[in-house]
Formats: structure tokens, sequence, C-alpha cells
């Protein structure tokens, strides 16, 4: 995200400068840097906020006395400049700026710039401060942080009478804080001379080789490290879990229309902060800004989305682990997105389980009555992989057949179990979205008549046997879960397709809608069919369809 400087171009600052000028389309200018860049002016936009309306004292000002009552910078579309009055003034300058830009407040990272006319509350400014060490404050030099965990309790908004709790680490200081004594020299100047990049600016930019410190360290110029002292401003992070986390970072071709964007992107819930990965992450951001209407929709920006987590080779660290980029103003796959966020199975929700605490940190689960009931969030595993489709321009259900084969690294049980609790999003999902081949909604009618009717015939031949009837269901589900998961080729998948219509019998869904099921199962499209099936399977709500899937995965919550 940075690049090596050996010398200063035509443009760069001098220690002689009394003003410096950054320009988003400067040679060397990555998205990092412009997201940083915007970042900046959106402070500066609050400072001004702040002395129009008197909360901010002279002393504290940057430039204070304004001459004329005009802050001594201008702010275009595509620059920034910073007047300084004499060389020897950045410093105090650049002290006072950043002493605003990165405060702490109640033990939290606090950045003003980022933040709407509301501010977060503590619980969403806690993740947020989560999500920053995962990503920009990972390595402990940079940041102090308290031993022990403050516990806050609070009630998310709009579920009155539910509890929840959020754990975070009072922090003390953070690299950012002092980060103006890297850009001036001793006598207060701004260096002429190149500095170094850091991680904790640019996640990922590190000495390469121990030995050859001078050849492979990231150094710039005041012009470009400024910017990204201020790309904590511009970008927005937050934490799958504790060990892993997303920085979202916004495509900036627009300094004031940028100013009305990034407090919008903010979350302002505990629930907005729930992502599962970065595609899911950059669309919220998106949609939030959508639904301000700051902006007309063609100009929603564009996000890259990159991932944080610790690698093989790299345990102690979290490294850039995957990136992706949400295209701006994509109309379609929003409304889509948006779709996927109304569906209360498929967003953020709350869940209750019942426990009894033991000893130590760890709670055991119990299955007796009296037990303590304890609220936390439960997220789909549909909607990361709907966003990851819709950032990649593919179809919104490509790739289903991973949700039926893959195991949770943590708690090593298969995440279809988990499929049975999205299980009325899903169906909603078939009912309303629209399909971009009139054969992907056959494939999928054609497999719910078909369980539908493999179902009735089983409960007609266990009338009087309950328990053989909820077993025969369960494995009957699990014979075309298998059947459709495990096919590696087209000819399987087909094979297994068309056993269980003709063992359904009569399909009145395939005898209308042939000839638009067809092209699906032919050629390299046949992996399509196989993903529509396997949805088919885990939408399914007719008879028999809550026994058949219900065990395994209530199971899993006790």
């Amino acid at each position: 995200m940075a690049r090596s400087v050996k010398k200063m171009s035509v443009n760069n600052p001098t220690s002689g400068s009394s003003e410096l000028t950054m320009s988003l389309f400067a040679p060397g200018m990555s998205p990092l840097h412009r997201a940083g860049l915007g970042g900046l002016a959106c402070t500066l936009k609050f400072i001004e906020r702040e002395v129009r309306a008197g909360r901010l004292k002279e002393r504290q000002t940057p430039g204070a006395p304004w001459h004329g009552g005009k802050p001594p910078w201008d702010i275009s579309p595509i620059t920034v400049t910073l007047r300084f009055g004499k060389p020897e003034n950045a410093k105090e300058f650049l002290r006072r700026l950043f002493g605003i830009a990165f405060a702490l407040e109640d033990g939290l990272i606090w950045t003003p710039g980022a933040y709407p006319d509301v501010p977060p509350t503590l619980p969403v400014r806690a993740l947020l401060q989560q999500g920053i060490t995962l990503s920009f404050l990972q390595h402990g030099r940079v940041r102090s942080l308290a031993k022990t965990e403050t516990v806050y309790d609070y009630q998310p908004e709009g579920e009155e009478g539910k509890t929840l709790q959020v754990e975070y680490k009072k922090c003390s200081f953070y690299k950012h804080q002092d980060g103006w004594k890297d850009l001036v020299d001793p006598r207060g100047r701004l260096k002429a001379e190149p500095i170094e990049v850091v991680g904790p600016i640019s996640p990922g930019a590190v000495v390469r080789h121990g030995a050859f410190t001078g050849n492979t360290k990231i150094q710039e110029d005041a012009a470009h490290v400024l910017p990204l002292y201020f790309a904590l401003v511009g970008c927005l992070a937050l934490p799958i879990n504790r060990g892993s986390g997303v920085l979202v970072i916004p495509e900036v071709d627009d300094l004031l229309r940028f100013c009305r964007v990034r407090p919008e992107m903010t979350p302002q819930t505990v629930r907005d902060c729930q992502i599962g990965n970065a595609s899911d992450a950059a669309l919220q951001a998106q949609l939030r800004v959508r639904l301000k209407q700051v902006v007309h929709d063609n100009e929603l920006p564009g996000c890259h989305g990159v991932e944080f987590r610790p690698m093989p080779w790299s345990t102690q660290q979290k490294s850039r682990a995957r990136a992706v980029f949400v295209a701006p103003g994509a109309e379609g796959q929003l409304e889509l997105f948006a779709a996927v966020m109304q569906e209360e199975a498929l967003s953020p929700r709350i869940v209750e389980r019942r426990v009894v605490e033991t000893p130590g940190r760890r709670k055991r689960k119990e299955k007796e009555e009296g037990r303590k009931t304890e609220w936390f969030w439960a997220d789909s595993i549909v909607r990361p992989l709907v966003a990851d489709n819709l950032a990649s321009g593919r179809r919104w259900y490509e790739g289903f057949v991973r949700l039926m084969i893959q195991v949770d690294p943590v708690s090593k049980r298969p995440i279809r179990e988990r499929l049975f609790f999205e299980k009325k999003g899903l169906h909603a999902m078939i009912q309303t979205c629209a399909w971009q081949d009139r054969g992907e909604g056959a494939v999928v009618r054609a497999v719910h008549e078909a369980m539908r009717r493999r179902f009735a015939q089983i409960a007609d031949e266990n009338k009087n046997n309950p328990v053989a009837r909820k077993n025969r269901w369960k494995g009957e589900y699990d014979r075309w879960r298998l059947a459709f998961a495990g096919a590696k080729t087209g000819d399987q998948f087909r094979h297994s397709l068309c056993d269980l219509l003709s063992r359904a019998g009569i399909n009145p869904v395939l005898q209308n809608e042939w000839q638009q099921v067809l092209p699906l199962l032919a050629g390299n499209q046949w992996h399509l069919a196989r993903d529509l099936a396997l949805l088919a399977l885990a939408s399914y709500t007719g008879t028999g369809a809550e026994d058949a899937t219900q065990s395994a995965a209530t199971d899993n919550l006790q």
C-alpha cells in the first residue's frame, strides 16, 4: 500500500516550506493514501464546525488565531493545503491537529472526524477499537492497553429486556497520538528527508529483510505519510471475531463529497458491527450511506475490503489474508443485498441460551431448569456468501455447496447445522429475488416438489410409527444432501437429480418448465444446478422439513 522513495520529487516539501499541499491523484497515492487524505479532510471539517460552535478553545486549535475567522487550510475536491504561516510553526500546528484527530474517550480510541453528528455509543466504539487493534494497531508496542478487560452491559436498540455484554481493554496511548513527531525535524519544520512508513499507519508495510533494512524498508515524504496517519479516520475497521478483522478502504475521488459520506459509513448500532467477511463489511457500509441519502446512488464510493487473520507462517500477527473490491454505485447488487439484510433470519440476531456459571471464566451449558438466561449475537452464514458473490459479479447463490460441506474451525462441527436457523430467510429469498435465468427458479421448485412428494410417501408408509417416520425423513434429507454435495462431475449430479425426480413421481414443475431446466443441466453450468438443488434442500419448508433438519441444529446450541 506504500512505495519506497529514494529521492524527493520537485513537489515534495522541504524544511523551508510554510505550507503543505497534498493531492488525491499525485504520483504514489494508493487507495489507502487517498482514504487517508479523505480522513484528514473530514477532521479539518470537524474542527471548523467545533470552532464555529465555540466548543474548541484557541489553544487547542491548529493555526490559531485564525485571521478573519478563516481556517489556515484549503480543501478542494482533490487537494488539501495546510498553511503553517512560518516553516517552524509546522510542529505546533501538527501537534494540535493530531491531538484533536486522535484522542481517547472513556478509555477508547476517539476519532471524531469519522463520526456523524451523533457519535457512536460506547459498545460500538469498543468494537471499532477491536477492529483497529486487529488491523492498524496490532503490535503491543504501538498501543497501551489495560491488562484486564472491562465488561460493559448494554441493551441493544429495539431489544427490550435483553442485556448483552461487550468486553474491551481500556487504551491509554496509541501510535497515532504522537505521529506528528515523525513529520517534523528538531527545528519544528517539516522533514525534508524521506520518512519511514511502518505497519501502524500502513498495515503490511514492514522491513522485508533484517539484514537489508536500508534497502527493504518503505520510505515516503511528508505529503504521503501525513495521509497515511489519517487513514485511521478515513477507513473503517471492524472485527469478524477476536482473531480476525476487516479493513474497509473507501475509494475517494472527491474530498468534499467524501466529507459527507465518511461519517455515515460508521456503524451506529452494535448490530451494524456484526460482519462475516470483507465483502459483507463493504456492502453494509455502502448500504448505510445509501439509506442516509447523503449522495446520489451513482456517487456511492467503491470499497476495498481487506481481511486480517493469523496465518500458518505468522500466528501471532494478523496478516493480510484476502482482499476484495466492491464496485461503486452498483444499484442492482445493493438492492439485492438490502433484501438480504431485511430478512431477520439472514441478518445479525440475538439468541438466547441457558447457562450456569462455574469457577473460572468459562461457562458450562446445562439442560436443567432454573438456569441463568444469557443473550449473545449470532450471525448468518449465508449472507457472507451472498456478499462475496455480489461483490464479484456472480449469481447470489453460487458456491452454496460450500455451506453444505465445510466444517466450522472453532466448534469443529459442520456449518450446515446452522442453516436450519436460516431456512425462513432462504425461503423468502427464493420467493422474492429475481432470477437471472428462468430455469434457476424452476430447478428450486422442482426439487421442492420432489421432496414434498417423497416426504408424503414416507409419511403414508409410517402412519402408525412417528419415530420411524421422523428417522426416515431425516435419512431421506441426508441422502440427497450427500448425493448432490458429493457430485464431482456433471454426470454424477445429473444421475442424482434424476434419481430423486424418478422416485418422487409426477412433477408438475418439470412438466411445464423442462425446457428452461435443461440448459442448466448441460455443459459447464451443471455446478449452478447443483447449488440450486442444495439451496432447495436448505430452504424447503414443507411437510417433514423441520423434523429432518432440526435435531442436529438444536443439539449444537445445547
